[in-house]
């Protein structure tokens, strides 16, 4: 309430400076307009927040820990559903709950655990840092004289297609900006309270700074557990229990009407601004023509192989299909799906590749090299979608 009061006698503080300045601007050329005496200052006038925010402009990381507890709880499942449209401007970022962009989902990404404190001493650094609730904190930051977000970083949700244009999304996007490209999380805690080491000593999240510093700090918000953020790995396919909070955002502007570059889904790729079906011609070698296989599709399997080496791919395709019309046994009718996986992988294809291997596996199970080949195609995540 303290705050909510404060801001209002700052604003009213405001109208009365504007309203003075309009005054004096239309008599400056009065020769009796008093003047002040030499060398005394002229009274401070308060910065309207409409400036303060200013100092958001072309911020495209913004750190989202000054947010209440249900906001990032709200931020955290629309972004699981899809990519994240936004109205970003000044000190408003708003999700478009209505409005969708065309990119896939977000993917994690690990990385080897990283520390970083964001220490706000000034009026400019707050809203550079935390635009949405700078109005609120203003006063805590005059009070406490420093603001600091301490962080665990251990990865991050990143968006694999291309910034969409305006023309691309989909819904009530009447208001939107930007995308919300990537969301960096692991475990914080927003605090106000200067250490009195000075901030750049100040030691990060986790580590304790001492029982003299935590006396007098504020602990304003705090999410995910450090301690979890230990079991953190460069293999993990999703952060560690209790070290997925939300800390940071990064956004990047909408593309103009008629300029987005659509992201093509498997199966298609990417002509001009068009994503089109990947051609796959099929059609037998001149030497293929005429050849009778006489070990039921052996032969045929063993020829889609040497044409799948000299990159003829056409003829690879044609020579795999006639090998499994000759109802091989399993065990080379396995070899033939996995050469066949090869070729549409050559191809660009490589969702069409993981259903092959996948049946190759299917019919001959226990063949590492074909396990293999399906885990370093992320063909699980291909064929699910997840």
């Amino acid at each position: 309430m303290e705050i909510l009061i404060g801001f209002v006698k700052t604003v009213e503080r405001s109208k009365r400076a504007f309203a003075l300045a309009g005054a004096l601007g239309a008599f400056a050329c009065s020769p009796s307009l008093p003047q002040p005496a030499a060398g005394q200052p002229e009274p401070a006038q308060e910065m309207p927040t409409s400036f303060k925010c200013d100092a958001s402009k072309g911020q495209t990381r913004p750190l989202i820990v000054e947010w209440s507890a249900p906001d990032r709880a709200a931020l955290e499942a629309l972004a699981k559903r899809n990519q994240l449209v936004v109205h970003f401007e000044g000190c408003t970022l708003e999700p478009l709950r209505q409005c969708a962009a065309p990119a896939q989902p977000y993917r994690y990404t690990a990385i080897t655990p990283k520390d970083e404190v964001v220490s706000m001493t000034s009026v400019q650094e707050l809203y550079a840092n935390v635009p949405v609730h700078a109005v609120e904190l203003e006063g805590k930051l005059q009070q406490a004289g420093e603001l600091r977000a301490a962080m665990k970083i251990v990865g991050m949700y990143e968006s694999p297609g291309n910034v969409p244009a305006v023309d691309q999304l989909q819904g009530d996007c009447a208001s939107a900006t930007h995308v919300v490209t990537a969301l960096t999380v692991g475990a914080f805690e927003f605090s106000a309270g200067r250490s009195r080491e000075g901030s750049a000593k100040v030691e990060v999240l986790g580590a304790g700074a001492g029982a003299r510093d935590a006396a007098s700090k504020e602990t304003l918000s705090r999410d995910g557990d450090v301690s979890a953020c230990a079991n953190a790995s460069g293999a993990d396919t999703a952060p560690p229990e209790r070290c997925g909070a939300l800390l940071r955002l990064e956004v990047a502007t909408l593309v103009k009407q008629g300029e987005g570059i659509p992201t093509c889904g498997p199966g298609t790729r990417l002509e001009g601004k068009e994503c089109k079906p990947i051609p796959k011609p099929s059609d037998l070698a001149p030497e293929d023509v005429g050849f009778v296989d006489d070990r039921a599709g052996f032969h045929w399997g063993d020829r889609c192989y040497k044409h799948f080496k000299a990159g003829a791919l056409n003829h690879a395709r044609a020579a795999c299909q006639k090998g499994l019309e000759a109802g091989p046994e399993p065990k080379i009718r396995g070899m033939i799906l996995f050469n066949l996986g090869l070729v549409d992988e050559a191809a660009g294809d490589k969702k069409a590749a993981c259903e092959w291997v996948r049946q190759s596996i299917a019919v001959r199970p226990g063949v590492t090299a074909v396990q293999a080949k399906f885990d370093g195609l992320d063909c699980r995540k291909l064929l699910t979608g997840g």
